[in-house]
């Protein structure tokens, strides 16, 4: 595993034109000196750079952004060797597909109604979802090519070619309901299907994984969080997901989907983090399903 950074260096475009050209010549300089000065655009009022944590343009990137305010480092992400997701007996599993609308009977263009024809039942002071009373109806073509995608409230919506794959694996912890085309609910066959993840993880080890930003419900008792992700490198404030932990007895209850006992993002749109198994990993792969990826999830003693 290794750590990428991600600065942004920055140039005002509404800068007086001596501070804009001297800034310019900075960056210019900073970026000669780490060998990226190909990255460099005059046009541009900033560039983005990625650079591997502990090298030498690390080091020189966060100290001008410390000391000459040029620029900011925005995020540090984990990259991970093959080597290391194959051997993980559990990984979260992560979407990078969010293609399908919402249920079509749900939004309204002032945001959620929650009125009777809604999918979900909503707390009425923190508008989570509480229950889910239908199908989900959606603009099936919307999916297009793709085998899986969340919608924009992350619901998984799966077709039937990936349902197939995995029912004829046998993998555990899941069953699917119906996704309609809102345009014929309810006829024929569902051209769509929605995850349902049934088997639940007991809490995460914490510590070590850390979390921030606890909110709470009064109301309905919900509860959410996020995954500590704020961190500091001397003065400069960076964001980082810390790593998931869980006591390696977990193992004894995990199948091949999980979902997480926590609730994670904003009350209103908060959702349990999906865990699945190496199986379900490796079946994506094989079947070169796009649309996702996935982190390693270590075990403590």
């Amino acid at each position: 595993m290794k750590k990428v950074a991600h600065f942004g260096l920055r140039w005002s475009l509404g800068a007086s034109p001596e501070e804009q050209e001297k800034a310019k010549a900075r960056i210019k300089a900073l970026l000669r000196e780490i060998g990226l000065e190909r990255k460099f655009n005059p046009n541009r009022s900033w560039c983005s750079i990625e650079v591997e944590v502990g090298s030498r343009a690390f080091d020189v990137l966060i100290q001008a952004c410390g000391e000459e305010d040029v620029g900011h480092l925005g995020l540090i992400e984990r990259r991970y060797t093959s080597h290391e997701l194959e051997s993980a007996p559990l990984l979260h599993w992560r979407f990078t597909n969010q293609a399908i609308e919402d249920d079509y009977y749900d939004l309204h263009e002032d945001g959620y109604q929650g009125g009777e024809q809604a999918s979900h039942k909503r707390c009425p002071a923190c508008r989570a979802e509480l229950e889910q009373v239908r199908d989900l109806m959606v603009k099936a073509s919307k999916m297009g090519k793709r085998d899986l995608s969340l919608t924009y409230s992350f619901e998984v919506i799966f077709t039937p070619r990936l349902v197939g794959l995995l029912e004829e694996a046998k993998m555990t912890g899941f069953t699917v309901r119906p996704v309609w085309s809102y345009r014929k609910p309810y006829q024929g066959e569902p051209p769509l299907f929605q995850l349902v993840v049934t088997n639940v993880l007991p809490p995460m080890a914490s510590p070590p994984t850390e979390f921030e930003n606890l909110q709470h419900c009064k109301v309905c008792g919900r509860t959410s969080q996020y995954i500590k992700h704020t961190h500091w490198w001397g003065r400069i404030q960076y964001r980082e997901e810390t790593p998931i932990y869980y006591p390696r007895q977990v193992l004894e209850e995990a199948q091949d989907f999980n979902r997480t006992a926590e609730y994670f993002g904003d009350l209103a749109v908060a959702t349990p983090y999906v865990v699945i198994s190496q199986r379900v990993y490796r079946l994506l792969r094989e079947h070169r399903v796009k649309g996702w990826t996935a982190e390693p999830i270590y075990l403590v003693e």
